[in-house]
């Protein structure tokens, strides 16, 4: 399992799973096959019509091939596109791998980004090129990951509940700016929110309650990661 660490634009460093090869390929298989099925229906037509429509195809095969290679390359190049916009870096391959492209400093793709590296899988990385580069690339990237300065990762689960201990580690005088009651309470938060079926507004009040707080104190930048966590 390797990890590369990121400093975002608003100059906080995030550290990343980097996906390993052979998730990515089974990734790549499962998209391969959704293509596949895509494909379908226009081979069977192009099928149907050459085998039964002599005539038609004689006079328009320039144009039924020609028109069939623009939807092929359109399902084959613009599925990725379309799925990596739409679904945030995913495709319904990375999704059940749980993996996800980003940009090399941690934002989402663009249409720029995800249109560079999916041309030169289509022209390059398809042929095997890119499983060899991924192999020996320390970032784990193929050729159309160098020129769109992006990064392919784990998906981590973000709905894995924050413990009391863990918010503890965000400030060294927890204890003596939070009370017994005050402790007790935020352990039964993060203990059965997730059982409740909406807890914005104990969220929220709870927010404003430690706002308020730690803002009389005087200490409210402080302590903001923690209410940022609520």
């Amino acid at each position: 399992m390797k990890k590369m660490k990121i400093t975002t634009p608003e100059n906080i460093e995030v550290e990343y799973v980097l996906a390993e090869i052979a998730s990515r390929v089974a990734a790549a298989v499962i998209d391969t096959v959704i293509q596949g099925v895509l494909i379908l229906p226009l081979a069977i037509g192009i099928l149907l019509i050459f085998s039964f429509a002599d005539d038609f195809w004689v006079n328009y095969n320039g144009w039924i091939i020609g028109g069939s290679l623009i939807i092929l390359i359109l399902i084959v190049y613009g599925y990725y596109i379309v799925m990596e916009l739409s679904m945030n870096g995913q495709t319904i391959g990375k999704k059940a791998l749980k993996l996800r492209t980003i940009r090399k400093n941690g934002q989402s793709l663009t249409l720029k980004h995800s249109a560079i590296r999916n041309l030169f899988r289509l022209f390059i990385d398809m042929y095997g090129i890119g499983v060899v580069l991924i192999f020996f690339s320390k970032e784990r990237k193929r050729v159309g990951d160098y020129l769109a300065s992006t990064i392919v990762v784990v998906e981590i689960n973000k709905t894995r509940p924050i413990t009391l201990e863990n918010l503890q580690k965000v400030n060294e005088n927890f204890s003596y700016y939070m009370s017994k009651e005050e402790s007790g309470l935020l352990r039964d938060y993060y203990e059965r929110k997730n059982n409740m079926e909406d807890y914005s507004y104990l969220r929220q009040e709870l927010k404003i309650h430690f706002t308020n707080k730690f803002e009389a104190l005087g200490i409210l930048k402080e302590w903001q990661s923690f209410i940022n966590e609520l």
